[in-house]
């Protein structure tokens, strides 16, 4: 072989890369073979591309380095041939794990393959590098008249430009008042805007659109300054300031005429909820500009903005210090910005040499924390997300939104600065209004709503649970936080009286219920009186406050227990008697009916879940008119096999209706299903499925059984007669990736059928119920008068009555 330069590899230096790069192609192709073997069909095509194509890169990869391994037991081969079939081994290797989808980590034996360069080489490549950098500094220079920080700094104000100056619907008019505000010459007399000709002289002028003015003056974008003879000059605020720069920016965010402004304004206030006329007055109003994003904008400054700030700065220097002094350096010019500082430039010959100062600073003071990463205000934290190999995702919980439990904001971030931007986004508009500083008109506010700490539970109660109204009063509906099902009972003049001053509002539910909620008068009394009692302003009265009622509400709150009705609410209709008593039979003992009133003494739960009167049942509708199968009678196996479950997952059955599921007809046998669920469902669906006597995932909910109730022969007391209809689910799941995230909604009934379940036994839904099963009173025997023992009768022969299908359910019992 040929004797190699100096810094080139050896020949078995590049034997080994090559053999290296050949196993990690080998590698990539096992995966991506893998890959195909656990595919679907969905996938399996493109995962065969996949594989074929790593698999004809890592044959190449192989056959280079089998012809490395040639060329080195060749003597008469140069040392440059098998340098050649290693980069060729590593270049295969290369993209065979790029077609793979694996990390190109065969990209990290191309250094061994390079040849080792000198001092004077790699000073050589420095320095071509440089100058090509330098040239294209200068030419981005000549084009913008920027360096490079103010370059990319330009390039962010245009992107967020983008996003900002759609939604501030603007007007090229808005614009043009934002300018002429700019010049210092608008002013504000007689109710009319107008640009002034002169500065300083406030009379006359071109006239300036007097509803654009007013709108940007409401929306914190104006600010008026007074001065002489009422006149009030309007100037930019900061705010208004970074708007007119972004409108600037992006000019294609602009509406062409008011009309479509407004529509734009529009739509993104009208809210269902809201009435026309606030939709209207919302719409009027221009949005403000939050305050991350005028804290987000910079201004780019050019080249020649920075030489003139350089010359002022060193003219305010040399005057400051009274000129020139002997033994004093005259001061060196200013260095362009951008350009490379030589080393040493600062020195002079004959002069010391310059040391910076000695910074002051206490001994034994701490050191200062330095922040690692961004900041987030108080309440927000990070949460991090299931991350892919080659980047992380986040998310943002609020701490402060619901009682201290945190709750996950939308969005996910592959930026952690992009987070802490949402983050602090959110908190300006949903928590920096309580945390600042109140004013004179809101303590005075504050001090007209002397609220007592019940008074101000209950709008709590209102806002974030349950505050609804029943026969027996007012109830507070699961109202603990860290506790379920806890219901409290609220005095009913505290509750009117808050309704009667306007801070809550009755919602009328469609079931006839009232529901209580706060108004927005309320949650704004709410806020404020937050803020005054976290910033010592104001505490909770004592006492309850007498709250002077509104006009419209002075009349009284209408009382449910009472009898008395909003204006249009629908009131129930009258039970009607029936035509005929039913004949009770003698033997039989009278029941009263399920849909009796419940007693006041009786708890709130009972109370809540009990039989529904008559009239307050669920009128007959397409769910009633259901195709009613008959019960499933189980065999003598069956029925061994529900003994055998665990206690708590007969209870589960039970309450599912699992217990005796009637299955629809299915084009797949039995065996099939079986084979399915055995080989295709994953561990934790077979688990579950082993625990219930008939399986857990296999059943609809069309396709359950008899409730407890009337497997117990409570049939009084049926679970869908006390619900006035059956259980329908709405047939809808989600499809979920192999790292648990959703993907789609799967709709197995694209018409939107409901599935039902209406219970299997054959007992009525509705109308009066049915009687209480009553076991058998055993009758007392006289002691015998006589030792002798009596004869003791033959009894008749009986006929054998037939076998009952619904003595098989007792069984379960």
């Amino acid at each position: 072989m040929l004797e190699i330069d100096a810094g080139e590899p050896t020949p078995q230096t590049c034997l080994r890369v090559a053999r290296e790069a050949a196993e990690l192609a080998v590698a990539a192709v096992d995966k991506a073979t893998r890959a195909v073997a656990r595919s679907s069909s969905a996938s399996e095509a493109r995962l065969e591309e996949v594989m074929f194509a790593a698999h004809r890169e890592a044959a190449e990869a192989e056959r280079c380095a089998a012809r490395a391994g040639e060329y080195d037991s060749d003597p008469e081969m140069p040392d440059s041939a098998v340098r050649y079939c290693a980069r060729g081994a590593v270049d295969h290797a290369v993209r065979a794990q790029a077609a793979a989808g694996v990390e190109a980590t065969a990209a990290a034996l191309r250094p061994a393959l390079e040849r080792t360069l000198t001092p004077q080489e790699h000073a050589e490549r420095e320095s071509a590098r440089r100058r090509a950098e330098a040239q294209q500094e200068a030419e981005h220079r000549a084009a913008t008249g920027m360096d490079a920080d103010n370059r990319r700094l330009a390039a962010m104000n245009q992107h967020l430009a983008e996003g900002i100056v759609p939604a501030l619907g603007w007007t090229a008019g808005h614009v043009r008042v934002l300018e002429a505000a700019e010049t210092g010459r608008l002013y504000w007399r007689d109710e009319q805007a107008r640009q002034a000709a002169e500065h300083g002289v406030w009379n006359g002028g071109r006239k300036v659109s007097r509803d654009r003015t007013r709108a940007l003056r409401d929306a914190r974008f104006l600010a008026v300054v007074d001065a002489a003879d009422g006149v009030g000059v309007l100037v930019l605020t900061p705010a208004g300031r970074v708007a007119l720069e972004l409108a600037r920016l992006h000019p294609a965010g602009l509406h062409e005429t008011d009309a479509a402004a407004y529509e734009a304004r529009f739509a993104r206030v009208a809210r269902r909820h809201k009435r026309m006329d606030d939709k209207k007055a919302a719409a009027r109003r221009l949005p403000a500009l939050e305050t991350s994003t005028v804290r987000r904008y910079r201004r780019p400054v050019t080249l020649v903005e920075q030489e003139a700030c350089a010359a002022a700065a060193a003219a305010e220097q040399w005057e400051g210090e009274g000129g020139y002094c002997p033994g004093v350096p005259t001061p060196a010019p200013a260095v362009e910005e951008g350009a490379a500082r030589c080393p040493g430039s600062e020195l002079r010959p004959g002069l010391p040499t310059p040391h910076p100062a000695p910074e002051a600073h206490a001994e034994d003071a701490p050191p200062v924390p330095v922040p690692v990463g961004p900041v987030l205000p108080a309440g927000m934290y990070f949460l991090p997300l299931p991350s892919t190999r080659y980047r992380e995702w986040w998310a943002i919980q609020c701490g402060r939104c619901h009682g201290g439990a945190r709750v996950d904001l939308p969005g996910e971030f592959a930026d952690k600065d992009d987070a802490a931007l949402a983050a602090h986004a959110h908190y300006d508009e949903a928590h920096r209004p309580a945390d600042d500083w109140l004013t004179i008109e809101e303590i005075t506010e504050a001090d007209r709503w002397p609220l007592s700490a019940a008074q101000r539970t209950v709008l709590h109660w209102a806002e974030h649970a349950e505050l609804a109204e029943f026969d027996d009063g007012f109830w507070a509906l699961d109202c603990v936080p860290d506790r379920w099902d806890v219901h409290k009972k609220v005095s009913r003049g505290r509750v009117t009286g808050l309704w009667a001053a306007g801070l809550l509002d009755v919602h009328l539910e469609s079931n006839g219920r009232r529901r209580l909620m706060k108004s927005p008068t309320g949650r704004r009394v709410a806020r404020l009186l937050l803020r005054a009692e976290r910033q010592g302003v104001a505490q909770a009265a004592p006492k309850d406050a007498r709250l002077t009622p509104l006009p419209n509400r002075s009349g009284g709150y209408p009382l449910q227990s009472e009898g008395r009705y909003f204006k249009g609410e629908r009131k129930p209709a009258v039970d009607r008697a029936p035509a005929e008593p039913a004949a009770v039979p003698a033997d039989a003992e009278p029941t009263p009916p399920a849909a009796a009133a419940v007693r006041a003494d009786q708890p709130l739960l009972r109370r809540l879940f009990a039989p529904r009167p008559a009239r307050e049942q669920r009128p007959v509708d397409g769910l009633r008119t259901v195709i009613r199968r008959p019960q499933r009678v189980l065999t003598d196996e069956e029925r061994e096999r529900v003994r055998d479950t665990a206690l708590l997952n007969f209870q589960g059955g039970l309450i599912m209706g699992i217990t005796d599921p009637v299955p629809n007809p299915s084009p797949m046998p039995e065996e099939a299903g079986e084979w399915v669920r055995e080989q295709v469902w994953p561990e934790h669906f077979q688990k579950i499925e082993r625990k219930y006597p008939h399986g857990f995932r296999r059943w609809s909910m069309c396709e359950r059984g008899t409730c407890w109730n009337c497997l117990n022969g409570r049939c009084d007391l049926c679970v869908h007669r006390q619900k006035g209809g059956p259980d329908v689910d709405r047939n809808k799941g989600w499809v979920t990736s192999h790292q648990g995230r959703t993907v789609a909604e799967f709709i197995p009934r694209p018409g939107g059928e409901p599935c039902v379940w209406w219970c299997r036994c054959a007992c009525p839904k509705d109308g009066p119920a049915p009687a209480r099963r009553t076991k058998k009173a055993k009758t007392a025997q006289a002691p015998a008068l006589v030792t002798t023992p009596a004869p003791v009768p033959v009894p008749a022969a009986r006929p054998v009555p037939a076998p009952d299908p619904d003595a098989a359910q007792a069984l379960l019992w």
